[in-house]
């Protein structure tokens, strides 16, 4: 199980990663759109399962997608952000309940498009910062990927309390250290070799800790609606993995608060 899901992550990191570097903005908008319209259609299989019901999902994912260039950046953003807000809510307070914002289907399938839209509006903007160099997207990844491999290793190894036992019983406190610690390095590793003007070392550390605890919710939330749907995987695309949604969950929560915190800085315009 952990070979494949190693190989799983070594071969779909690698065409992600070459993708990102070697694609014009069109062809990257084209790329990261398949892999959030996929999400999408597994989405909605947690909502209302259904081949119909997920196309039309879709669908509506693309057009709202593609309606949100039309809106400022930061208007994406913060929505995202307030949304993210409430989802560490949804998932320490209410836990395995479903709040009364969680019941309705369609909130949940607007849940959706929070989740997703604003991830892919985000990660193209980065993108779009720098077409030739994508190196905040890809210091964003790296840090998204640390954070969710020493979580899980640091967990195997040393996990005894459980972090949210009621909503991913796997999960446990010292793993999720691990992964902000090692979110940490990454994000001083990435602030010192992007060598941006208003980004230390020091400070790499303080953001890669934060992206690492926001990644945590989004996987977490994305546990509670699976457990909700009474189901083990979003989807059975990635070997070892499962769907689509399953790996980029903690990406989707992150994204927002990375993309908000280089508007902030002025790194990102």
């Amino acid at each position: 199980m952990l070979k494949e899901r190693l190989l799983t992550a070594l071969v779909a990191g690698s065409l992600l990663l070459a993708g990102l570097i070697f694609l014009n903005t069109l062809g990257v908008a084209v790329l990261l759109g398949a892999v959030t319209l996929l999400a999408a259609f597994e989405w909605s299989s947690l909502v209302r399962p259904g081949r119909a019901t997920g196309l039309a999902y879709v669908a509506v994912t693309a057009i709202v997608g593609v309606a949100s260039l039309a809106l400022p950046l930061v208007v994406i953003v913060a929505a995202a952000l307030v949304w993210w807000t409430w989802a560490a809510g949804e998932v320490f307070v209410f836990r395995d309940r479903a709040s009364p914002l969680w019941q309705p289907a369609t909130l949940r399938w607007l849940a959706g498009l929070l989740v997703l839209v604003p991830a892919w509006r985000g990660c193209l903007a980065l993108k779009t910062q720098d077409p030739s160099h994508p190196g905040l997207l890809i210091w964003l990844l790296a840090m998204v990927w640390a954070a969710d491999s020493v979580a899980y290793f640091a967990g195997r190894a040393f996990g005894r309390r459980k972090l949210a036992p009621l909503v991913s019983p796997g999960k446990t406190v010292e793993g999720a250290l691990g992964g902000v610690a090692g979110a940490a390095l990454i994000g001083a590793a990435g602030a010192w070799w992007l060598a941006l003007p208003p980004l230390g070392p020091g400070d790499g550390v303080l953001l890669g800790g934060a992206v690492a605890m926001l990644s945590i919710v989004g996987d977490l939330l994305e546990s509670k609606a699976k457990r909700l749907a009474a189901v083990k995987d979003s989807g059975r695309w990635l070997p070892g993995h499962g769907g689509v949604l399953d790996r980029i969950d903690a990406l989707t929560a992150a994204v927002p608060l990375f993309v908000w915190t280089m508007r902030d800085l002025g790194v990102l315009r």
